[in-house]
């Protein structure tokens, strides 16, 4: 009993205390606002015509883009910076009710043309990722897989968008997985990238996105010393408490409708996608199964 009235006791203080910061910041939204605010990072990389060379899983078409951006804005979420959420998790700044924050890997010149000014119109903002030895040349990295070839932004066209609100990123000097580099090396990718994006843009960025999405403890603590935020590809929301240096993103598939685009900034990523992921595996795994014993009586 006594445990009991422990227990108790500290819930309703939890109770008072919840209730008094409310009363101070003005309302029970006002507060959820000021800190339980979740946000969805949806991760694009080539949005443009398909065309040789184009990555099927990788690249969404610009009427599937306008129509996924113009779902956002019925559904009532607005695209913020990158900048706004750090100032919000610094400073408490204010941000819309339902935030959402788009984001490009890799800098392909096509979301000049059919993703950036579709987002202007709905009057979100975004945050792009430069490989900077590349910029104005293509996705080099690519091409040993067979879907290299795409033009990426060159310097004018990064500070034409940058002045109209939107925010650049390093994405590393190369594009190599910095996970299988010596600590050099990893300092030079990082280091060089934000010394050459900063050159071109006046300011130095504040946010890196780890190529291929991959990290381990080395690669976060050099992220940690030359950015103040890293996008990794963990899927899952993003709040108050999340690292900094492993911020979670869900990638929007070129198929993504509806339902899809819903799960993912609602939960940060999409059960329905896993469980078709599943299935598929399922299926592979009983054919090869029955495969195997049609070969053993053969045999």
């Amino acid at each position: 009993m006594r445990k009991f009235g422990v227990r108790l006791f500290g819930s309703q203080y939890a109770v008072w205390f919840l209730a008094g910061a409310a009363a101070e910041v003005g309302s029970w939204r006002a507060l959820g606002r000021e800190f339980w605010l979740r946000l969805p990072i949806l991760l694009y990389h080539h949005v443009g015509p398909s065309q040789p060379g184009t990555h099927p899983e990788m690249t969404v078409a610009p009427g599937q883009f306008e129509r996924q951006m113009a779902f956002l804005a019925r559904l009532g979420y607005t695209g913020i910076c990158l900048s706004q959420w750090l100032r919000w998790v610094r400073h408490g700044a204010s941000l819309p009710a339902k935030p959402v924050l788009i984001c490009f890997d890799d800098a392909y010149a096509d979301i000049g043309d059919y993703a950036l000014p579709v987002l202007r119109n709905h009057g979100f903002g975004a945050v792009v990722y430069v490989v900077t030895d590349q910029v104005g040349g293509t996705n080099a990295w690519d091409e040993p897989n067979g879907w290299g070839g795409h033009r990426l932004m060159d310097g004018a066209a990064i500070k034409k968008w940058a002045a109209q609100g939107i925010e650049f990123g390093a994405h590393t000097r190369t594009h190599r997985d910095l996970t299988s580099l010596n600590a050099a090396e990893v300092e030079e990718e990082m280091a060089a990238s934000r010394k050459a994006l900063g050159q071109l843009l006046g300011a130095a960025p504040a946010s890196i996105a780890y190529p291929y999405g991959v990290f381990n403890d080395f690669v976060r603590d050099r992220a940690a010393v030359h950015f103040d935020l890293a996008m990794s590809c963990v899927e899952g929301l993003n709040a108050l408490a999340t690292d900094p240096r492993v911020l979670r993103r869900v990638m929007v598939k070129p198929g993504d409708e509806g339902i899809d685009l819903w799960l993912r900034v609602k939960l940060g990523w999409n059960p329905i996608e896993h469980a078709r992921a599943r299935a598929r595996l399922r299926t592979r795994l009983r054919r090869l199964t029955r495969l195997s014993a049609t070969a053993a009586r053969g045999a």
